[in-house]
């Protein structure tokens, strides 16, 4: 199905202005001819210069029973509503057109596509391929070629989730184009041209698998969504497991928090959904815009209210549809534990500079009074009418009574002598000690994988000899083990294409592919 082309140091096509398509296939077993099938399929089309440009992901009913789940995860549960192969066949290979289509080991991607596609009659040959594998142990010299210990390598971080079809092509995706981006020399792609195919009919089922999740700092549904496919355009979620999700949803919140186990039934629920990122959050905000509508239906959002839609939000990531109420919130809480807090304030008149000053007030914790009691601290009035009974109680009570102007000095002076501890310079000089003692950056420098950057890549005979005869030099017993192993637990071993160093899969045809592209 592939026609494998090479990233080299000899000058050709520059690969940051290429589509690559990252695939990764999660299998039932290592070979199809056998009876395995593809069960996960995960495609990140992204450009060489690390762009992501859409995203692929779905769970695969491989129809049969899956026995090797304690390789990927994947149960007959997950698979139980999902979509055969004939149903994201289309799909596939539109995500696959117009690109060079990289797998980790990638002759075992084209093993299984090309028997799936083979059960529906389709054949399409000459599709540009690059073996990331392969590339790795052409350019760097260093022990362990699988996808987590150079992803590990180049990039600096531990991969998770390699059993995952989408977040072993996420991964591939990462450490690709930081290898083209930072490696001491310039790449360059030698290779077939991209090709489109006939077009095929595609049906938009798709049932990402959205397992694994973690609380993390974020949230349970935080992490369920960044499970899912950010497809640019996504198919319309399946009506009757939307519903049962919204549903789980509701149960889920109803005591304020998600717990694993209810995150683990929402990623089924999503799965069966066939949710992605935009549609799950679409989701979560019309659900919380719901319960704002119920909230607010008698005209008043009580506290207890506003604390079940602040948690709401805060797992739901969609803090920012009740920032007013948090913000109306927020000034009441600042109106009662201001630094006037405990002042009430009479105001006599209805002048604008009086209504001013007693606004002011209540905006900084003190409370409006009616009539003057000897709770009142201060009386403002415009001018002294002896006439008011108010002015006049208040002066009975003792109660001193100024005009706009120097009541607010009042207060003001009364705020800034609110805060026994408060020292103007304090912040000032905590920014200044954060600035002293934060830790200094080390200075740039390459990258520590380029100390197993070969000092030339590897001719054709070099790559032979080292990955090829020397793996098929083992001794006839252990051939003659493989083999029989081989064929005895093909079904049941790991189908994970990123991390599935089948030695005879990678050589196959590598020496004719490696003197086509750098002789």
């Amino acid at each position: 199905m592939f026609t494998q082309g090479h990233l080299t140091r000899r000058r050709a096509v520059d690969p940051r202005d290429l589509t690559f398509a990252l695939i990764d296939i999660e299998t039932t077993g290592l070979e199809p001819r056998h009876g395995a099938r593809a069960c996960e399929i995960g495609v990140v089309r992204m450009r060489g210069d690390g762009t992501v440009l859409d995203e692929y992901s779905t769970l695969v009913d491989p129809g049969r029973p899956i026995t090797n789940s304690e390789y990927h995860g994947i149960t007959d549960l997950h698979v139980r509503e999902a979509p055969a192969f004939a149903d994201v066949a289309g799909d596939v290979l539109a995500y696959l057109a117009g690109a060079v289509v990289v797998g980790h080991n990638l002759e075992f991607q084209d093993r299984f596509l090309t028997a799936e596609f083979a059960r529906l009659g389709v054949r399409i040959n000459g599709i540009p391929g690059l073996c990331s594998m392969v590339t790795t142990r052409i350019q760097l010299d260093r022990h362990g070629y699988r996808l987590k210990n150079v992803a590990h390598l180049v990039t600096g971080e531990w991969p998770g989730g390699l059993h995952r079809a989408l977040d072993g092509a996420r991964t591939l995706g990462w450490m690709l184009t930081t290898m083209i981006a930072e490696a001491p020399q310039p790449l360059f792609w030698a290779g077939p041209s991209t090709m489109d195919f006939p077009a095929y009919p595609r049906t938009g089922r798709i049932a990402p698998r959205a397992v694994e999740t973690r609380k993390g700092t974020e949230g349970w549904l935080a992490s369920l969504i960044s499970r899912l496919p950010n497809m640019v355009y996504p198919p319309t979620p399946q009506p009757s497991y939307e519903a049962d999700y919204r549903a789980m949803l509701g149960h889920a919140l109803s005591d304020g928090r998600i717990v694993g186990d209810e995150a683990t039934r929402l990623g089924l629920l999503a799965s069966r959904a066939g949710l992605t990122q935009s549609t799950a959050r679409v989701i979560h905000e019309e659900f919380l815009k719901e319960a704002r509508k119920r909230a607010e239906a008698d005209g008043v959002v009580t506290t207890t209210e506003l604390r079940e839609l602040r948690r709401a939000a805060k797992e739901l990531s969609a803090t920012h549809l009740i920032g007013d109420l948090e913000a109306t919130a927020a000034t009441a809480r600042a109106r009662r534990s201001g630094a006037l807090k405990g002042m009430r304030v009479l105001a006599v008149g209805e002048s604008g500079a009086v209504g001013g000053v007693v606004d002011f007030a209540v905006e900084n914790g003190a409370a409006a009074a009616v009539n003057p009691t000897g709770t009142v601290r201060l009386v403002v009035a415009e001018a002294l009418d002896d006439a008011d009974p108010r002015i006049v109680k208040a002066r009975e009570l003792g109660i001193e009574i100024t005009g706009p102007e120097q009541a607010m000095e009042i207060l003001r002076a009364e705020i800034e002598s609110a805060g026994l501890l408060a020292d103007a310079r304090g912040a000032e000089v905590a920014r200044r000690l954060s600035r002293e003692t934060a830790p200094v950056r080390m200075r740039g420098g390459p990258p520590e994988w380029h100390e197993f950057w070969r000092p030339r890549e590897l001719a054709p005979a070099e790559y032979k000899a080292r990955f090829v005869t020397r793996n098929n030099d083992w001794d006839t017993r252990s051939a003659v083990h493989r083999k029989t192993a081989a064929r005895a637990g093909s079904a049941g071993q790991s189908g994970c294409a990123t991390t599935c160093l089948a030695v005879g899969g990678v050589v196959a045809g590598i020496a004719a592919l490696l003197h086509h592209v750098l002789s």
